[in-house]
């Protein structure tokens, strides 16, 4: 047996009344080719059949291991996860998406081939539910970058791809002391920089091995609510690490993008919630004490001369013309 195939990988799916769904997600687990697994099933406090359907896969298969918890949301879920996880490699899989049978086994060879200790691959979107396995993209092309670059790209370009939890496979010495916050929603926003800059390289592909299925109930989720304003505290703790650890470039990238979701919080709660008077006031307040640190950022080293000047008109947009760039950038948007 050759070194990668005997890697334990750990497979946590956090698991909250997902009947509907079990079946496909664990199943996608189970048909891995890459047979050295762990696949751990949270079970956070289900009130529909899930947590006797976590029990019944874990009496069928020997790879399934179940963990039964009160509800306590999708972060302690995880967390309980990887205070369980035995392998070498820990993977996220929601327990309404699926993976490529080929998933792990991708990942992990990147991970081999490019002395990588993430590999990241992109998603495709489910809206019906019906995809089948030939709908998954193999790499046609790899990139291998160091974790700072990673960070970079994670506040900028990246953003889609490095954020999120699910569609990586990293090593697990990545996750030590390092848990998702409990409470908070966009929980995954609030690790990924912490994550990334652990990590001496990542490797970044453009396969989609991991297939997110859009509910119309994922949809109706998309509302826009004040819980979403979670993730303006998840970017600026970006800043706060940063700052705390000397490193003044990132720091600046940091900030610049807290600035901006700052003038997309302030308009989106200004067209949607205009009734929340004191939210908005605390909001534009904020985004102007980061546009008044913002401005005196001299340089961005991820952008181009011309992007850097575009990011300035934009955060000017935001300062002084709010209707504008609401008009200009948010068309559509429901998030922060």
């Amino acid at each position: 047996m050759n070194e990668q195939a005997s890697e334990l990988v750990s497979i946590i799916i956090p698991v909250y009344n997902s009947e509907n769904y079990l079946e496909r997600c664990v199943s996608s687990a189970l048909k891995q080719t890459h047979r050295a697994l762990q696949i751990i099933l949270v079970n956070d406090g289900s009130t529909d059949r899930s947590g006797d359907m976590c029990d019944a896969f874990a009496a069928a298969h020997p790879l399934v291991e179940v963990f039964h918890m009160e509800n306590r949301g999708l972060s302690a879920a995880r967390n309980m996860g990887l205070d369980n996880a035995r392998g070498q490699w820990v993977t996220f899989l929601d327990a309404d998406d699926y993976f490529s049978p080929r998933f792990v086994e991708l990942n992990l060879a990147a991970c081999f081939q490019y002395s990588a200790d993430i590999a990241a691959s992109r998603f495709i979107i489910d809206t019906a539910g019906t995809l089948g396995e030939d709908s998954f993209i193999l790499a046609s092309q790899y990139e291998c970058i160091t974790g700072r670059e990673a960070v970079i790209r994670h506040f900028g370009k990246g953003a889609g791809l490095l954020n999120t939890a699910p569609g990586k496979l990293g090593r697990a010495s990545l996750w030590k002391d390092l848990r998702f916050p409990e409470g908070k929603i966009i929980e995954d926003v609030f690790v990924s920089h912490h994550l990334l800059h652990r990590a001496k390289r990542v490797v970044v592909s453009d396969a989609r091995l991991y297939a997110y299925y859009q509910s119309p109930d994922s949809i109706m989720r998309s509302a826009f609510t004040l819980k979403r304003l979670d993730s303006l505290d998840s970017w600026q703790e970006g800043v706060r690490f940063f700052e705390e650890l000397g490193d003044r470039e990132l720091a600046d990238i940091a900030l610049r993008v807290y600035c901006n979701r700052l003038f997309d919080a302030f308009c989106l709660c200004k067209k949607f919630l205009p009734h929340e008077r004191e939210v908005l006031r605390q909001l534009r307040l904020r985004a102007i004490d980061a546009f008044m640190e913002v401005r005196r950022v001299r340089s961005y080293i991820d952008q181009p001369l011309t992007v850097m000047l575009l990011y300035r008109g934009k955060q000017i947009v935001g300062r002084y013309f709010p209707a504008v760039y609401s008009a200009m950038f948010l068309r559509g948007r429901t998030y922060v």
